[in-house]
């Protein structure tokens, strides 16, 4: 084969991969992600899909148009949310922690939420993390 052969099988191959790439994005998720995106955050697109190992494991890591990054397990659970373009909704989380935040930091734009099996954290304002226990109760100022 000539060099323009192979240039041309080239690029054909390349823009076949590109394309199956952005039409799968969040197609390639789990369910359990896809019904929590369009949860909290329904009309913003998925730009992008990482799947990578972990331990014995994998897991996923999502980044949103609006510039929110988020990591699911493999299950499809998410495990932390992070924004430094737009406050994250706290519709993942109990109501009383929505209320709680809303109640004491009025206007507070929340930058980070994690997700523990025994506590969850949330970020507000680039500086002060919030503890709250799973059932939503606010526990304490981290530092």
């Amino acid at each position: 084969m000539n060099t323009k052969n192979i240039f041309t099988i080239f690029l054909v191959a390349s823009s076949f991969f590109a394309t199956a790439q952005q039409t799968s994005k969040s197609s390639s998720l789990p369910k359990e992600a896809r019904t929590f995106l369009e949860s909290n955050f329904k009309g913003i697109d998925v730009t992008e899909v990482k799947r990578a190992k972990e331990g014995t494991t994998f897991k996923y890591d999502v980044t949103l148009a609006n510039g929110a990054e988020i990591e699911f397990n493999n299950r499809g659970r998410w495990r932390e949310v992070e924004s430094n373009t737009a406050s994250l909704p706290t519709t993942m989380l109990q109501s009383n922690v929505g209320n709680y935040i809303q109640q004491n930091y009025p206007g507070a734009k929340i930058t980070e939420i994690k997700k523990g099996t025994r506590f969850n954290f949330v970020e507000i304002n680039d500086k002060d993390t919030l503890q709250f226990d799973s059932e939503g109760n606010f526990l304490r100022i981290m530092q």
